[in-house]
């Protein structure tokens, strides 16, 4: 049996595409009589595919049927790494308070009383990944990492409470968009009043792709996102949100924080 000349150097296949290709592979050299053989090809394949590469002696019609089903699969053959996209500039403070499309942001004080946020908005389809669930709440940086903990829980531990309010507009028509929050246990999730009334934030995990893309995170910054509110399944379009804090946390003077509104990050 001809057997395929391998040890080429290209680049790591994805498993997705390793499982593709071999499903293709094990279509070329079915169970048969010849059992044993085609099951040794079918190894050595398996084994280079999840290596990198494979390059198939080129006088063997069977094995060129195997260098079709895994060209096929893995749609890149030997041609090397895809180049990295350049790298995304973060916006300035100018720039980053103009944007209007989510996931946004906008510096604001929580040491007040008062309405943090009364903004229009336009809602893009959530990123690849990302869940469809909105998140609106505060973001919080920091450098070191002690100081940003106890920031964070200072914000957690005193509740903020708030009212919050998102419409969706379409035309001349505004309707109320339905809000929830996370419960106490971190799992129930609890429908706001018409009120709008939360007693407060927790975390949340953005997703961070789509902040990148945006010019929205910097390079070597910590980052901690309070929920105060999301909507589940909001459709891309043009909405409206306001935020009013209730109660004065004078520990949080000076401490810089900012509106955040943007999709949930997938699990991992």
């Amino acid at each position: 049996m001809v057997q395929p000349r391998l040890g080429v150097e290209c680049p790591t296949f994805p498993p997705d595409k390793v499982r593709d290709a071999h499903h293709l592979v094990l279509s070329r050299f079915p169970y048969s009589r010849q059992g044993k053989e085609n099951q040794t090809v079918r190894q050595s394949v398996r084994a280079r595919l999840e290596q990198g590469c494979i390059m198939l002696n080129p006088t063997s019609g069977c094995l060129r049927n195997v260098a079709l089903a895994v060209a096929l699969a893995v749609l890149a053959g030997c041609g090397g790494p895809a180049p990295a996209p350049p790298p995304v500039a973060p916006l300035g403070a100018a720039q980053a308070a103009a944007r209007t499309q989510v996931p946004l942001t906008r510096p604001v004080a929580l040491d007040k009383p008062g309405v943090i946020a009364d903004l229009e908005f336009d809602l893009p389809p959530p990123g690849e990944l990302a869940w469809s669930s909105l998140i609106i709440g505060v973001r919080i940086e920091g450098t070191e990492v002690k100081s940003f903990i106890a920031h964070s829980a200072l914000i957690v531990r005193g509740g903020l409470p708030a009212r919050v309010h998102l419409e969706r507009i379409e035309g001349e028509e505004r309707s109320a968009v339905p809000l929830i929050r996370i419960g106490p246990d971190l799992r129930e999730r609890i429908p706001l009043g018409q009120d709008g009334f939360t007693p407060g934030v927790k975390a949340a995990g953005l997703d961070g792709t789509m902040l990148y893309e945006a010019g929205l995170e910097r390079e070597g910054m910590l980052y901690d996102v309070l929920s105060f509110a999301r909507a589940a399944e909001p459709r891309p379009g043009r909405y409206h949100l306001r935020v009013e804090l209730l109660e004065q946390r004078p520990r949080l003077q000076g401490r810089p924080a900012e509106l955040i509104i943007g999709y949930n990050a997938r699990a991992k």
